[in-house]
């Protein structure tokens, strides 16, 4: 049964399970305790009720935010949520603590008055330039983006804004399309119903509690921009980007750029926070992620194609970097 107002519980409902999404509804919450049928939850609201269920691993989706400002070279990053719940919280904390962790400078937008059109847009102008905000959810970011476009701040060479669900509805209707993490909400859905028809059938459960991480990023336009202040190390990514396949080593990219291998890697260092073996090995692996998911190819093509030089290198370095095998990626990655 579809509730489709919120906080609107069914009168006289007779049925043999419920999926639920709990939150801080009293109403919710009496209806799901006096419930006689199996229970699932889809939410992390209400750790206080002990209810089976699967959710997405919201501190993956936050730490997926601050990755794609580290990998993109942005200096000043942010945080703004409309709300503030669980859900938020939780993200916010693994968001902030990936950019603490390579010294990156954060600020939080939402401390106060987050709802007040007036006082978040003298923020937004205020905020050190080019300035990378991850917000809790699409809405928020579109909302964001609507008060940077109203104030004439671009976006993304001002502001870049980033959201997470992947509500195309949203997304793709703005006057610049916003990048997202792709919140898994499909196979949430479709874990949860089928761990109702297990409990609905009386079979015990392998695991009480499952989290699902978030499948990638989307990147239309809001994000769209390599915020690197150093030409020289602009430039030696985008030739990282495109010409990930060929052996690189530093002291090629040393002679190519016409720099002394020790200045390129502090240069890049101070840029990217991360030396550039590790910066190639990441371009790789994300080339290999896109090819698992996206088709059919051998392991041994995608090994080739994504620059490594054979396919046990390819597999080994996958698993020590992602937490599983290639195969096993593709297996949960449905396209």
């Amino acid at each position: 049964m579809s509730i489709l107002k919120d906080f609107q519980i069914p009168q006289y409902w007779s049925g043999d399970g419920i999926i639920t999404s709990l939150n801080n509804s009293s109403a919710l919450e009496e209806f799901i305790r006096a419930a006689t049928v199996p229970v699932v939850d889809l939410s992390i609201w209400r750790e206080d009720i002990d209810l089976p269920g699967v959710a997405a691993d919201n501190a993956a989706i936050g730490r997926a935010g601050a990755t794609h400002f580290i990998e993109a070279g942005h200096q000043h990053c942010a945080w703004f949520a409309l709300g503030s719940n669980p859900v938020s919280w939780t993200r916010y904390e693994a968001y902030r603590d990936a950019l603490v962790a390579v010294g990156l400078d954060w600020l939080r937008l939402d401390r106060k008055r987050a709802q007040d059109t007036q006082y978040i847009t003298q923020v937004l102008r205020d905020l050190p330039k080019p300035c990378a905000i991850y917000t809790k959810s699409d809405y928020d970011a579109a909302w964001t983006l609507n008060l940077c476009l109203s104030a004439d701040l671009k976006a993304p060479d001002e502001i870049a804004i980033l959201g997470a669900y992947n509500n195309t509805l949203i997304c793709e209707n703005k006057a610049i399309p916003l990048s997202r993490v792709r919140h898994d909400l499909q196979t949430i859905g479709y874990e949860d119903a089928a761990m109702l028809d297990q409990l609905m059938a009386g079979k015990n459960l392998k695991e009480r509690i499952r989290f699902f991480p978030p499948k990638g990023i989307k990147i239309p336009q809001s994000t769209d921009m390599l915020a690197i202040s150093d030409p020289v190390i602009r430039e030696l990514i985008t030739y990282l980007k495109t010409d990930y396949q060929r052996s690189i080593s530093t002291d090629m990219l040393a002679q190519r750029f016409g720099i002394s291998r020790r200045s390129l890697e502090s240069r890049f260092r101070a840029q990217m926070h991360c030396s550039i073996r590790e910066s190639i090995i990441r371009i790789r692996i994300q080339e290999g992620k896109r090819r698992l998911a996206g088709g059919s190819e051998s392991i041994e093509t995608i090994a080739a194609l994504s620059g490594f030089c054979h396919a046990p290198h390819f597999s080994n370095t996958f698993k020590l970097v992602v937490g599983c095998s290639p195969t096993q990626y593709r297996r949960k990655s449905p396209g």
